[in-house]
């Protein structure tokens, strides 16, 4: 049994979640705290749920897994295709920060806390996913014009 979480247990969590053909682009650790959590402040840390949230280059993945006395054991996998992903933000912050993901169509809202030391290129990792967001809703979406840009018929 492990005591640490690294970059072999990431593995070992996605690689089943991979179809055929499919690339890992970028692959980031967090914990999801309940609301319940916070008055709870003592005790409220068992009620977190631990994840790995990766991009691929066809979706997201949000795999949630069991802690140390769990072996890291996948618990549940939400996935999510990149056109349906409406905002994927990334808060700041030095030591920690929340990346959070919606969907309207598939009515998914998550917002995952991301340390920095958690596993390596934790926070690179998680600016590298939401540019991937971007890009891929770049390509679905006609481009729009520059801020100020006057409309043809106004010269």
């Amino acid at each position: 049994m492990a005591f640490g979480f690294d970059d072999k247990h990431a593995a070992s969590l996605l690689s089943p979640q991979l179809g055929p053909g499919e690339r890992l682009l970028y692959r980031t650790r967090g914990v999801e705290k309940p609301w319940y959590s916070r008055v709870l402040s003592r005790f409220g840390s068992m009620f977190w749920r631990n994840y790995v949230v990766a991009a691929t280059d066809q979706r997201l993945l949000f795999v949630q897994y069991g802690g140390m006395f769990g072996r890291f054991s996948p618990k549940k996998v939400d996935s999510i295709a990149w056109r349906d992903v409406d905002q994927a933000k990334l808060g700041w912050g030095v030591f920690n920060k929340n990346l959070s993901v919606k969907s309207g169509s598939r009515g998914f809202s998550k917002t995952v806390v991301l340390g920095r030391f958690w596993l390596k290129d934790n926070f690179a990792a998680a600016e590298g996913l939401v540019q991937t967001w971007g890009q891929a809703r770049g390509n679905t979406l006609p481009p729009t014009p520059f801020a100020g840009a006057l409309p043809s018929h106004a010269n």
